[in-house]
């Protein structure tokens, strides 16, 4: 019996131990510099037409990974989506329930900010990896329209589900990967994608430090979330800064 009991006290001790060497951790950092294009508004406004400051984006992203077999990997992110502009209208624009006058001068904030948590599941870890799961995508900004005698203020608010995969190839004996990941969803027409593609190069190994340098796209088209009408693309060059333990 004591052979037992000290048998099963050192497979529990094993495997705590083993649990500790394969949990990992995923951290990156970097800032995006995209463009804006496509329509806002129920006139499907031209977003060129503003003038948007093409901005750099700031990004972050962390991933934990254990061993526990059913038990979803976790991964939070976040970025922040920014941007202003002004316009002369040449016609009359609506935005919310404000129809703006032809010939305004009009000022246009954009907040597209979003954080992201996101359960997934490891199907491949050698030099494939595949990741797959889902995302909860939590909007927090708005629309902002001022002219001169006008005003309007759209809010974006709220939880929006999303399909997540990630697929990374790594190139044997180099310390290079290449990276492509991304999230989407639709609904009855309504659709959202946000994709990056993307290089990785370990350049401190011993130190489990990394840089990556890609491209993202973001493009959403609905007729009305939280009473937003777009059909926006924003998209750009990536660079950032990886920690892997």
């Amino acid at each position: 019996m004591k052979r037992t009991a000290l048998a099963l006290c050192a497979a529990l001790a094993s495997g705590a131990a083993s649990a500790d060497t394969i949990l990992g951790f995923d951290a990156s950092a970097g800032i995006w510099q995209p463009t804006y294009t496509g329509g806002i508004g129920a006139d499907n406004f031209n977003m060129d037409e503003f003038s948007l400051a093409e901005d750099n984006i700031t990004f972050l992203q962390a991933a934990l990974e254990h061993p526990i077999p059913l038990v979803p990997n976790i991964m939070v992110s976040h970025s922040t989506i920014q941007t202003d502009g002004a316009a002369q209208l040449g016609e009359f624009v609506q935005f919310g329930d404000e129809t703006f006058l032809v010939g305004s001068d009009v000022s246009a904030d954009l907040d597209l900010s979003h954080t992201d948590a996101t359960l997934y599941y490891e199907v491949l870890d050698n030099w494939v990896n595949l990741d797959i799961g889902l995302t909860a995508r939590q909007y927090k900004g708005e629309l902002s329209v001022a002219s001169a005698i006008q005003s309007e203020t759209i809010e974006l608010n709220g939880y929006l589900p999303m399909a997540y995969g990630m697929a990374r190839f790594d190139l044997p004996f180099t310390g290079w990967s290449i990276i492509a990941q991304g999230n989407g969803t639709g609904y009855k027409g309504d659709t959202h994608t946000d994709l990056t593609a993307k290089v990785r190069w370990d350049f401190a190994p011993a130190l489990d430090f990394a840089v990556e340098a890609g491209y993202r796209v973001w493009s959403l088209e609905v007729q009305e979330l939280d009473d937003l009408q777009t059909d926006i693309e924003i998209k750009g060059p990536y660079l950032g800064l990886n920690l892997h333990l």
